[in-house]
């Protein structure tokens, strides 16, 4: 893959060729590897499943919203770390309720919310028996 890598950027070997180099600033670079690619298969690979991933800022925006849930004015004392801590439970609990047979049978989501919401409870109950316990040592 090293060797390929180089020839590529470095315009050397099979990307030398002159419809190669025309076409890298003309075509999208999906079809370019596509067309160009089969002399380098490893990096060809690898440059089509990373040009075929989705953008989207939708994940990173439910992160957040998430995030301002966990971080309200009602609990800004917490650290950082404690929030992300929540933050990633969360979002662990909302991935294995999809595993969850109600999920699958489609039972209504306000069941599926408010079971989720009551974990929550549990889990942030939990955190703060944990924290108080700590400060009292």
């Amino acid at each position: 893959m090293n060797l390929e890598f180089v020839n590529f950027s470095g315009k050397l070997g099979d990307f030398v060729d002159k419809d190669s180099l025309r076409d890298r600033g003309k075509m999208d670079a999906k079809s370019w590897w596509i067309i160009h690619g089969s002399h380098a298969p490893i990096l060809q690979n690898i440059a089509l499943k990373l040009l075929g991933q989705l953008c989207s800022s939708f994940y990173c925006e439910r992160n957040w919203s998430t995030y301002s849930f966990i971080h309200s004015l009602k609990r800004n004392k917490m650290t950082p770390k404690r929030a992300k801590d929540l933050v990633f439970v969360h979002s662990n609990l909302r991935l294995l309720s999809r595993n969850s047979s109600k999920y699958k049978e489609k039972e209504t989501s306000l069941g599926i919310l408010l079971g989720m919401i009551f974990q929550w409870m549990i889990m942030e109950l939990l955190i703060l028996l944990a924290y108080l316990s700590m400060n009292q040592n």
